[in-house]
């Protein structure tokens, strides 16, 4: 959101100070449609929410510092094409790599074991012997608490430069740092983002940062959205939302960096300004038409109908309509 906002025209501290408002609002309606779902770990939010705060604080003295010296879009977006390329390259191989490993597996409902959900990372991450460790029965997960510390230090510092959710960010981090299963990565960070994009727009809001005009615009237009992509995710596996995320962040930073090439030219493109704006938005189209198309599969998988073969590892085998 905060590379669009700056593509159709808002300054950098602005477009970072709108998101985080948007992002609060849209958390609070997730995470109530997502704890009726299950997806919740509250105890494992609220100890994230702690240091990403304090991440917060410092992402956005930053952008503070940025904006008076006038280097606020070349900082957010270097930063915002950076990260989204990492993670979204990361993400959509993952994704790749595992829905590969599951056409692999016998038979057409079998489920996803739990071995197949856990990174070589998060292995490494969970076994680390650093006390206190706390054990997340909700996730079925046990890990260091210094662990959790820093990592949400780190995704808070980058939400208050960029103005990110915790989609692009905490969900990754989640899953392959911490080893959470994907529904409840996204649940749980819809959760701490309520109280870290909450802080965060609270301080961009005293900075003069946020117009909060435009973010209930955003809101009322995505609330529908929210209530929707939830509901999917009833439907299909824990590898389908990190495919969707990958394809999603990669557009995103394309975008991104073609308006960086806009910023920091002599002159402003008018390729470059048309280009950014049409990447962004038909990323946009594209990220909402492949999750559509995987609710209606899945429909059709559930009622016995058939489907195309490589859409098959995408469908979960469990029943939710009971």
């Amino acid at each position: 959101m905060t590379p669009a906002l700056i593509i159709i025209g808002f300054p950098a501290n602005y477009a970072v100070g709108i998101s985080l408002a948007w992002v609060t609002g849209n958390s609070v309606i997730g995470t109530i449609r997502h704890r009726k779902l299950g997806n919740v770990d509250m105890k494992l939010g609220l100890i994230t929410t702690i240091t990403a705060m304090g991440g917060i604080e410092v992402g956005v003295r930053i952008i503070n510092w940025a904006t008076a010296a006038g280097l606020a879009d070349k900082i957010v977006l270097s930063i915002s094409m950076c990260t989204l390329l990492i993670i979204g390259t990361y993400t959509l191989l993952e994704s790749i790599r595992r829905k590969r490993r599951l056409e692999r597996m016998p038979g057409p409902g079998v489920k996803t074991a739990a071995d197949t959900r856990v990174t070589t990372l998060s292995h490494k991450l969970q076994r680390v012997n650093l006390p206190p460790r706390l054990h997340f029965a909700k996730s079925g997960i046990t890990v260091s608490l210094w662990i959790l510390l820093v990592i949400g230090f780190f995704a808070g510092m980058v939400i208050g430069i960029i103005g990110v959710g915790g989609g692009i960010i905490l969900v990754p981090a989640m899953i392959y740092l911490i080893g959470l299963p994907s529904f409840t990565a996204v649940g749980t960070s819809l959760y701490q983002i309520i109280f870290s994009a909450g802080f965060g727009t609270i301080r961009h809001t005293m900075s003069g940062n946020v117009i909060i005009f435009a973010s209930l615009i955003m809101l009322v237009a995505s609330s529908i959205g929210v209530q929707f992509g939830a509901l999917v995710t009833r439907y299909v596996r824990g590898i389908s939302v990190r495919f969707v995320l990958g394809i999603s962040i990669l557009i995103a930073a394309l975008g991104a960096l073609l308006k960086l090439l806009n910023v920091i030219g002599d002159k402003p493109n008018a390729f470059l300004e048309t280009g950014s704006t049409a990447v962004i938005f038909t990323g946009m189209g594209l990220a909402v038409l492949i999750i559509i198309t995987l609710f209606t599969m899945a429909q059709r998988y559930r009622s016995g109908k058939s489907i195309p073969a490589w859409l098959e590892a995408f469908m979960s085998p469990e029943d939710f309509s009971a």
